[in-house]
């Protein structure tokens, strides 16, 4: 009980008048004497539990760490009792053996019951997806603004005890506690909005509550619940705005693939490489000195430039391959069923092409660039992660080599 984890989990209650009782049950029934016919039903109750720690979204790492806290345990007890040191190594055995059996059981259910839940919010997500956002947006966004209208009317009135309505119990703080917080789940401006409600409920609310109207204090309190307000209004939109993107798949400005399908497809990818040895590569690219045009043309230009490379990239490779905007001005490239020379060629024809290109402003102006490029074949690594690193570290010695060129992984053939 003393885990923080655990601690969300566990009281001194709960333990007493649940968990005691239901704990001792398991023990006995792991290591009474069984018959054969007994065996599916403890089978069974294994899954159970397991289940039930799914349903209840217990970490398995919690359940582990309390295995090995038991196993610890009742290895210390049949020590006390001073048994013969043949008994206590074979004692450990057993205890080992069938913890591991149960642990197995368990986890076997956990993952299949997660993954249902699983796969049932990303359904509520898509579900949430076919309606109207932008309509939501708006509608949230009012919601979030009239209970500011609410509290200062609530202010203006006046009265003893001041009462002023909690944001967490209005119509937006319902909404986003019991649907935003799930449609939007994984976004980190999700915490944001959650600690800036807390704030305003439990730190500038009450201090409001204890001014007057002609209490100096008051004004100044009030500037900063209209900044957390304006903060409020800010993540929403970044919410509305990010998960749009993300659902969509398509980065927002050039179009091409983003981060959330780059690991089920680099997934697949070496899936394929490993059953049916298709070879396939990464090209890391980025534009080269893509600072200078925002710093000498503005940020609209560089948009224009991003926009313009991510057309070229999908006219110069196949249908097959994936075009991805990989972060700031880098691109990834998965080509499909290449040799490393295949691949290191394709990159090359890209770098060219890139060179070649008069990049064309609003104002006329017509940009060259280039661009530097990592070629990272699959090496026969499991990791997807692995060789995106070896695409990045590629492209690193191609920009410090000077730019405009094309390097292969280290080890690469």
């Amino acid at each position: 009980m003393a885990h923080q984890q655990a601690q969300a989990f566990l009281d001194a209650e709960v333990v007493h008048q649940r968990l005691h009782a239901s704990l001792q049950v398991w023990l006995t029934e792991l290591f009474a004497l069984h018959s054969a016919q007994d065996v599916p039903a403890i089978v069974a109750h294994q899954r159970h539990v397991g289940e039930v720690h799914a349903r209840i979204q217990l970490p398995m790492h919690l359940v582990a760490r309390g295995a090995r806290l038991l196993k610890g345990r009742l290895l210390q007890r049949i020590a006390a009792d001073g048994a013969a040191p043949a008994l206590v190594e074979a004692s450990m055995a057993h205890i080992g053996a069938l913890f591991d059996l149960a642990l197995e059981l368990m986890a076997e259910s956990y993952v299949r019951d997660t993954q249902r839940v699983a796969r049932s919010e990303e359904a509520f997500r898509l579900h949430a997806l076919s309606q109207n956002l932008q309509v939501e947006r708006e509608r949230q966004r009012f919601l979030l603004a009239n209970w500011g209208q609410e509290l200062l009317f609530a202010l203006h009135r006046g009265g003893q005890p001041l009462v002023l309505p909690a944001l967490r119990s209005s119509e937006f703080g319902l909404w986003f506690m019991h649907k935003g917080s799930n449609v939007f789940d994984g976004a980190p401006e999700v915490d944001l909005v959650h600690q800036g409600m807390q704030r305003l409920d439990e730190a500038l609310l009450p201090q409001l509550a204890a001014t007057t109207i002609d209490d100096p204090r008051r004004a100044t309190l009030l500037m900063q619940l209209q900044g957390e307000l304006d903060n409020l209004q800010y993540l929403v939109q970044m919410l509305f705005e990010r998960h749009v993107e993300l659902e969509s798949g398509r980065d927002a400005l050039t179009r091409l693939l983003n981060r959330r399908f780059l690991a089920p497809i680099l997934a697949r990818e070496i899936h394929l490489a490993q059953q049916r040895h298709i070879p396939f590569a990464l090209l890391m690219l980025d534009i080269d000195h893509f600072k200078h045009v925002n710093d000498q043309h503005g940020h609209d230009a560089g948009d224009l430039v991003l926009q313009q490379t991510a057309a070229l990239l999908l006219n110069d490779v196949r249908s097959s391959d994936f075009v991805f905007r990989y972060g700031g001005e880098e691109f990834l490239v998965v080509l499909v069923d290449v040799t490393p020379e295949q691949a290191r060629q394709q990159a090359d024809k890209l770098r060219q092409r890139i060179a070649a290109t008069p990049f064309a402003l609003a104002n006329g102006v017509h940009l060259s660039l280039t661009a530097s490029i990592g070629v990272a074949p699959y090496s026969g690594h499991p990791d997807y992660q692995y060789l995106i690193n070896q695409a990045d570290e590629a492209l690193y010695r191609a920009k410090r080599g000077g730019r405009n060129r094309v390097c292969l992984a280290t080890g690469a053939a």
